[in-house]
């Protein structure tokens, strides 16, 4: 993330997650229209990460976030961090008590062996099994 933020300002990032978020936002919305109201989760998976981000791309992160949220307040659902060292497992635990009331609801700290297990994303797309063993996994820790 540091060499990104080296190349790209907070506010490219920020952009760039947004436009994401936006594409996302198309998809609920369409997948909707069959039916059933669909909301948004984001899933940020942790393992291998052995140092905190660098500062500019949190703050790149942060303000998409909060920038969604006042756009599509309804379709944003939980944020979910996935995969945590236990050290900061441990030390999310102490914190977590000392946010407010809403973030701690939308915030969902766990463990995700099947999504840890994978080198790279490509077989959620291609394999059959894995997607359906991920999918199984995803909505077993939604709150």
């Amino acid at each position: 993330d540091k060499e990104l933020m080296n190349k790209a300002s907070v506010e490219q990032v920020c952009d760039f997650f947004m436009y994401a978020k936006e594409v996302h936002n198309i998809v609920a919305n369409k997948r909707s229209e069959k039916g059933r109201l669909c909301s948004v989760l984001f899933a940020n998976d942790i393992s291998g990460v052995r140092k905190a981000p660098d500062k500019r791309f949190s703050q790149a992160l942060t303000s998409s976030s909060d920038q969604y949220e006042s756009l599509y307040p309804s379709l944003a659902g939980p944020t979910m961090i996935l995969n945590l060292p236990l050290i900061l497992q441990a030390f999310v635990g102490l914190l977590k008590p000392l946010f407010p009331k809403s973030v701690q609801e939308r915030l969902v700290f766990k463990r995700a062996p099947v999504l840890a297990s994978l080198k790279e994303l490509t077989p959620l797309g291609t394999d059959p099994l894995m997607k359906t063993k991920f999918t199984r996994e995803v909505v077993s820790l939604l709150p």
